[in-house]
């Protein structure tokens, strides 16, 4: 009897609601929307949307908070910002300091001073020993506008696709692997394209093989060894500033405004 062996592609998701964001006032509200978010990234990452590729990653709830903090969206400029970096720590602190993508919604239609945008995303290193043994957080932030869209599949492919790119610890990147050079790419259907598809995103096989080996993935984050080299925590600080640098200059992620329930047609791809 042949047996096959079907790999997993777990991604848990941490759910940081703060005071008057949209869908956050009551426990099933809030319950709801995490859902609704996770239930549109495993359509994009899971089943996958034709003419692109099914990738096979689940999303899952792993914890879901709500706090007291307002945080007025537009007041949002990065996610270095000290009121999010709290909440961050304050989630990672109820976890245990879980590997997860940690996301949290803010009051308001849209991020920065100006503009449309819905939501930010990269990757944080969580530890790190060399560039084959690292561990690595999501952090998300997300505004009003981003409610039943598919901003946190998004947002998670700009996390998943932190990676070194040889064993330079200078060659980590979040770039784009259907786009080199670039962050986001230049498909306007593609998911990670910076306008977000309304319906039926399409991911490639670069940017499933990419994401699959993210150290966020579950399967990925148990086989590192976890531990923090005292000496290495230096490293660790310098790189997370770089992705904070990178991130300044990345196009800013807004949203493709979409028909009523387009998100819950579903695909087709074989």
């Amino acid at each position: 009897m042949r047996v096959v062996v079907v790999m997993s592609y777990t991604v848990p998701v941490v759910s940081i609601f703060t005071a008057g964001s949209a869908s956050g006032g009551t426990s099933q509200e809030r319950q709801a929307r995490q859902g609704n978010d996770i239930s549109s990234s495993n359509l994009a990452w899971g089943s996958g949307f034709s003419p692109g590729v099914r990738c096979g990653m689940t999303f899952t709830a792993l914890a879901r908070y709500n706090t007291p903090t307002t945080i007025d969206s537009r007041s949002v400029t990065s996610l270095d910002d000290p009121r999010l970096i709290a909440l961050f720590d304050m989630a990672k602190r109820q976890t245990n300091n879980a590997t997860a993508l940690y996301v949290i919604y803010v009051s308001g239609e849209f991020l920065t001073s100006s503009g449309n945008v819905i939501g930010m995303g990269g990757p944080r290193f969580k530890f790190y020993n060399s560039t084959t043994d690292y561990g690595l957080y999501g952090h998300i932030v997300m505004s009003d506008g981003a409610l039943n869209s598919y901003g946190l599949a998004h947002e998670a492919g700009h996390c998943l696709f932190g990676r070194f790119l040889n064993s330079n610890q200078n060659s980590f990147t979040i770039n784009d692997p259907s786009n080199p050079g670039s962050d986001h790419s230049n498909n306007p259907q593609n998911l990670m394209f910076p306008t977000i598809p309304n319906q039926n995103p399409e991911i490639v096989a670069s940017q499933c093989s990419t994401a699959r080996l993210s150290k966020i993935v579950s399967q990925n984050a148990t086989n590192s060894r976890g531990k923090i080299i005292k000496n290495n925590l230096t490293t660790m600080k310098k790189l997370n500033a770089r992705i904070i640098a990178k991130m300044r200059y990345m196009k800013k992620d807004t949203l493709r405004r979409r028909p009523a329930k387009a998100i819950m047609r579903r695909s087709k791809v074989r």
